[in-house]
């Protein structure tokens, strides 16, 4: 049997990956799902002003 320290170092180890790895995925399908909501001045452009010499 292992000594207890070792299973300790081992379970917090696997503790701490999973939660870095649940957080990621979390944050990955949070961003894909939710859209920027800065579309309701999609269409208002500034147009360039022609240069008069030109």
């Amino acid at each position: 049997m292992p000594q207890l320290d070792i299973v300790h170092i081992f379970t917090v180890y696997l503790w701490t990956w999973l939660t870095l790895i649940l957080i990621t995925l979390k944050i990955k399908t949070f961003t894909m799902t939710v859209k920027p909501k800065n579309n309701q001045g999609h269409n208002h452009k500034p147009k360039i002003p022609t240069l008069p010499w030109t």
